[in-house]
């Protein structure tokens, strides 16, 4: 992990750097893998303004804050990443099901080679009921473009074949009708 800090119109005194690296570990141990961190130190006006600035692998985190002093800016600005990263990897953890998930998860029996077995859960297919009846191609595409659904199964009222009528993404409906 690289760190640079820079002091615009002051020297960047050493119980800061000290401060910042004890900061920086402890965003360590939330975020592994950080490569590059960078603090800029500044004076505008009479408040004293913290910017820090952390790269990792997978994530870029900011921080700013602006106090009377330049420590207190800077463990603000530090605990503000802390927090940004304990809330990013903790989306992380629940998209990729965490280990709380995969503790609840079931164990799937094992087979004689010893590999598990998979089982798979009925999977819903929600759907609406309708009435039905033939139609024809124009009675469907009216009837798809009433709905909110983008696609009808329906019997052509003509053939007695069973067709789809779909909406695409351009807006306009295809039909796939089977073969003879």
């Amino acid at each position: 992990m690289r760190v640079e800090y820079t002091g615009r119109h002051l020297d960047v005194p050493a119980e800061l750097r000290r401060l910042g690296d004890r900061k920086l570990r402890k965003l360590e141990r939330v975020l592994p893998g950080i490569t590059d961190v960078r603090v800029i130190l500044s004076i505008d006006r009479h408040r004293q303004v913290a910017e820090v600035s952390v790269h990792s692998r997978h994530l870029d985190l900011t921080a700013t804050e602006a106090s009377g002093d330049h420590a207190l800016s800077l463990s603000t600005a530090m605990d503000k990443l802390i927090r940004q990263a304990e809330k990013r990897v903790g989306k992380q953890r629940v998209r990729k099901g965490g280990a709380r998930a995969a503790s609840l998860r079931p164990t799937a029996p094992a087979t004689a080679t010893g590999s598990p077995v998979e089982e798979r859960a009925p999977r819903v297919i929600r759907s609406r009921r309708f009435v039905v009846k033939p139609m024809t191609v124009e009675e469907a595409a009216l009837e798809v473009g009433a709905s909110a659904d983008g696609v009808l199964v329906f019997r052509d009222a003509t053939t007695e074949r069973v067709s789809v009528l779909y909406r695409r993404r351009d807006g306009n409906l295809g039909l796939i009708e089977p073969e003879a």
